[in-house]
């Protein structure tokens, strides 16, 4: 696995549009969004996305940010220039 395709994941989630969606439609479902995630090139575990989470933004998602994408709810992650982004949402459903 890797690290860098972690990292290329996230990259993508947050600059393609129609990846994101593709892959917040299937969120409910850990399995299908990893399929998408590998289907796409990316050879990344969901240790290795949250890791790459976590050093991209600075913050872990909390149980409560968790729950929260789980019952359906949108998550944003501050990122370093102060705007946000849905990757929480994607990473959530991998993690």
């Amino acid at each position: 696995m890797s690290k860098a395709d972690a990292d290329a994941f996230l990259e993508r989630a947050e600059s393609d549009e129609q990846f994101a969606s593709d892959l917040e439609s299937v969120r409910e479902d850990q399995q299908a969004v990893l399929a998408k995630v590998h289907a796409a090139g990316f050879d990344a575990t969901p240790d290795e996305i949250q890791e790459a989470f976590t050093e991209r933004y600075g913050v872990e998602l909390t149980p409560e940010q968790l729950d929260a994408i789980a019952a359906g709810d949108d998550v944003a992650a501050p990122t370093g220039g102060g705007t946000q982004v849905d990757v929480a949402a994607v990473a959530a459903a991998i993690i």
